[in-house]
């Protein structure tokens, strides 16, 4: 009883101490878009390369974000936070909502949302209670939210910053965020080299890649794509697989090794998924559950000696994926601690050869602020490669839209450039369908527009396999083949990228 009896006035004090913090105007005003408020002088704010997306703060304790979500496109405040939350409600990843409370401040209906997840002992000061407050502006039919995460004894102060800040909202002139620094994108060269092989892309070149079913790991599929490689008249240097990873099986070192063995280049996408989604490896990454064996295949991929392309955890705006926020608390940070724990452990092993690829969706679902790409962004010193996915799905599914290729992909290339123009780009993966258009003409004029216009892409990399109704493969149609085979022959896409030393 006595324990209790302290737990609560320690409670009791801590509301004390920040109502009289807030009574004595110890804040400072911060803007956003067209808001103004007011947070608490501990805060500081953070310089992102998403400050048009959200504004970023952190104290010593507390991780806050704010995001202005526009109510439109059948969108409602109610389907926004129902939709955003689906598998908090689920208890996935061992989430468990605590409160949920709705109130009315200064005029706006206010919904407020408090969970936490199981602590990460192995994270330094893990701040794993949560706490969402929507402010439902029906007048500029928005939500205004401030997303924030706390240790667990600023739980309840937490919660009376946030709704003083609610109080502390006004409207303000829109300000346009020019914080991105002017800059020059020019196509750099790319060299790499390992024990046996050197892989060079000059100025002004790209380097065509494929993902082919089954290569490298089954030999009959590889030998397919080698006679179809002779139809092309082209062979693809660089090869992008798929690998569920990290799981209890042996590094496939014999079907890695051809690849290198025949002067190609490998890109392994490792994604811990399962059909069910209920997998949530994010958080158990970040504790450091599956160290042995990241540090395993480091190793492994080390032991290849030439430039290895690793690409995981891609898509993770994509709610197809069990490493996307949704599934866990919308915490993109931590995301960004699995995978920055990832990078450590193979450079703990001393795997300089092994280029890791950032990759996300062209198009975030749920297509919500929080959601947002660029929040994933897990930092310069821990990417070498930014990747851009978009595919053109056709219109075999009910919402599918046909979309040219540079429909897709040049306000992505302008949105990125703005971001990452220090990195080299790659399209880790694209193609379109055949249904609901003219793929063959799809085809030519994408990858004339490829060789012209995006400079800073220097890999592509054509997905050629069927995905249940959408026909990605370059066989859909005779058309289609000999579309891309006269695509392959403009002098801008270079052959013998790959070489002995």
């Amino acid at each position: 009883m006595r324990k209790i009896t302290l737990i609560a006035a320690i409670l009791m004090l801590t509301l004390l101490l920040s109502n009289s913090i807030a009574a004595q105007g110890l804040t400072k005003d911060y803007h956003f878009q067209d808001i103004n408020f007011s947070l608490p002088l501990d805060y500081q704010e953070e310089k992102t390369k998403y400050r048009d997306i959200s504004a970023s703060f952190i104290s010593p304790d507390t991780n806050l974000k704010v995001f202005i979500e526009p109510l439109k496109n059948n969108v409602t405040a109610q389907s926004y936070i129902n939709y955003g939350n689906w598998q908090l409600d689920l208890g996935k990843a061992g989430f468990k909502i605590v409160e949920k409370n709705t109130l009315v401040i200064n005029g706006y209906n206010v919904i407020d949302i408090a969970y936490y997840r199981p602590l990460i002992t192995t994270l330094n000061n893990d701040q794993n209670f949560y706490r969402e407050v929507h402010v439902i502006d029906q007048n500029e039919q928005r939500a205004i939210t401030f997303w924030a995460k706390t240790v667990g004894a600023n739980y309840s102060k937490l919660k009376n910053e946030l709704y003083d800040t609610v109080k502390s909202i006004s409207k303000a002139n829109f300000k346009k965020n020019d914080f991105f620094s002017s800059f020059t994108i020019k196509s750099q060269p790319i060299k790499y080299e390992g024990a046996k092989l050197k892989m060079e892309i000059p100025v002004n070149k790209l380097l065509w890649g494929r993902f082919y079913p089954g290569v490298p790991f089954d030999a009959q599929l590889y030998q397919q794509m080698i006679e179809n490689e002779q139809y092309l008249e082209h062979k693809f240097e660089f090869i992008m697989t798929y690998k569920m990873f990290p799981v209890e099986e042996p590094f496939p070192s014999a079907a890695i090794q051809r690849v290198y063995d025949e002067g190609r280049v490998l890109m392994l996408t490792l994604q811990p998924f399962t059909p069910d989604l209920n997998w949530i490896a994010i958080p158990e990454i970040a504790a450091g559950k599956y160290d042995a064996k990241i540090k395993e295949w480091a190793q492994d991929l080390k032991s290849i000696n030439e430039p290895v392309f690793v690409r995981p955890l891609n898509e993770m705006n994509g709610d197809w994926d069990p490493w996307c926020a949704w599934f866990f608390g919308k915490d993109t940070d931590l995301y960004i601690k699995a995978w920055r724990h990832m990078v450590d452990l193979f450079r703990e092993v001393g795997a300089d050869n092994v280029l890791f690829v950032w990759n996300p969706h062209d198009r975030s679902y749920p297509d919500f602020q929080w959601n947002n790409s660029h929040l994933y962004y897990p930092g310069d010193e821990y990417v070498d490669w930014v990747g851009l996915t978009g595919y053109n799905n056709g219109t075999s599914h009910p919402g599918d839209v046909w979309r040219e290729f540079d429909e897709i992909y040049q306000p992505l290339y302008i949105d990125y450039l703005k971001r990452y123009h220090n990195k080299p780009f790659m399209i880790t993966e694209f193609s379109s369908n055949e249904i609901g258009g003219d793929k063959a003409a799809w085809i030519t004029k994408g990858m004339a527009s490829l060789a012209q216009e995006y400079p800073n892409i220097k890999i592509a990399t054509w997905f050629d396999g069927r995905d249940k109704l959408w026909q990605y493969q370059l066989k859909s149609s005779e058309a289609a083949l000999e579309g891309f085979k006269n695509g392959l022959k403009n002098e801008a896409f270079i052959k013998g990228a790959v070489n002995n030393k």
